[in-house]
């Protein structure tokens, strides 16, 4: 669990540093002398919105602040008994190899941080690519996904996963490039036939 006197100590720590007295500190972040006191005294723990503004005051990691324990990077399941879950998460899509470390984490998740985290992936602010999740995807998950990516909201080109569907999804994906093709051919049907009433005016 995690060690409020600890981080206290670091939030103190870090404080007297930068040469700031609790007041100004306080005043830095639009809270209370007495919650500040309160966080260095060990009686109470920030909020996550408070923990990345000391990390960006004080040009440090969440990490540093709060890791009183030898609890490896990778380690997601440590990491939620032990820390916020939002700090995880936030954490987490920070790191360089999100690809590689997704798949350690996201069975992990609650439904709504999953979707949180597909939201992500469809709006690019990640980048994680979509097969390398889907074998771990609920089945509303990859409807989501295919449907969005049908309806051409979500940029990715479905056949990438195809060979990691199910016959229903395959049929889907089928059904779209059948569709698309016979699209691309009438409208290629209709150009020529313009064309061709040109050449007959001709």
């Amino acid at each position: 669990m995690l060690n409020l006197k600890k981080i206290g100590k670091k939030i103190t720590d870090l404080r007297k540093d930068n040469n700031m007295k609790q007041n100004e500190l306080a005043d830095t972040l639009y809270v209370t002398h007495q919650a500040v006191s309160k966080w260095e005294n060990g009686r109470s723990i920030p909020s996550i919105e408070m923990l990345y503004d000391l990390t960006k005051l004080f040009n440090v990691s969440i990490d540093y602040i709060l890791d009183d324990t030898n609890i490896k990077s990778d380690d997601y399941e440590s990491l939620f008994k032990n820390y916020p879950r939002k700090v995880v998460i936030s954490r987490f899509l920070e790191t360089n190899d999100l690809n590689n470390e997704v798949d350690k984490i996201f069975y992990l998740l609650k439904p709504e941080e999953r979707k949180h985290i597909l939201d992500h992936i469809i709006s690019k602010r990640v980048k994680i690519n979509v097969e390398n999740i889907w074998h771990i995807l609920s089945k509303k998950e990859r409807w989501y996904i295919l449907n969005l990516a049908i309806s051409k909201k979500f940029k990715f080109d479905i056949s990438r996963i195809y060979n990691q569907s199910n016959d229903l999804e395959r049929n889907l994906i089928q059904t779209h490039y059948n569709i698309m093709r016979t699209s691309n051919f009438n409208s290629l049907t209709t150009k020529e036939k313009k064309n061709e009433k040109k050449e007959n005016k001709q």
